[in-house]
């Protein structure tokens, strides 16, 4: 799993600063996981700081892709209009991520092809501070190739 402390520190104050105007849109992707089974928890968690970028609550999400080939993504619909777009795949020994946020006045990107900064040792990788409700929202999306409500305000 990664800490994504720093670039949420860095994202959050740009915004705070009004240098995209009204967040609308962010694009995320990561490969990043060392295996299969990372790739939903860290999904959910990039889905997480989403939700902060954009200020919203999801209203409705969209998951595809298969554990099993090494890749997932993630189309995410929020109540105030905005959207994003993420997707994690297996790092294979070379972890990189590209983010875009665009807003009403512009965008804000970075890519990273260093060493991310892992959160946990390798004995503590299946710990996941991921929402258990966002993972069986992730769940049955994938299981029925559908998008899946998340909220009481329609969808």
């Amino acid at each position: 799993m990664y800490d994504w402390t720093v670039l949420n520190q860095a994202v959050s104050a740009a915004l705070n600063a009004g240098r995209v105007g009204t967040p609308v849109f962010v694009r995320w992707t990561a490969s990043v996981a060392h295996t299969q089974e990372e790739l939903r928890p860290i999904l959910v968690d990039m889905g997480g700081f989403t939700d902060l970028w954009l200020a919203s609550t999801k209203l409705r999400l969209y998951a595809a892709g298969a554990e099993s080939r090494g890749h997932l993504s993630l189309a995410l619909d929020y109540v105030n209009g905005s959207a994003a777009l993420l997707a994690i795949a297996l790092a294979h020994g070379s972890p990189s991520m590209d983010l875009a946020v665009y807003g009403s006045d512009g965008a804000i990107y970075h890519s990273d092809s260093l060493a991310l900064p892992r959160r946990y040792s390798a004995a503590e990788q299946s710990v996941s501070t991921a929402s258990p409700e966002l993972l069986a929202a992730l769940d049955s999306s994938l299981a029925a190739n559908q998008p899946v409500s998340l909220s009481g305000q329609g969808g």
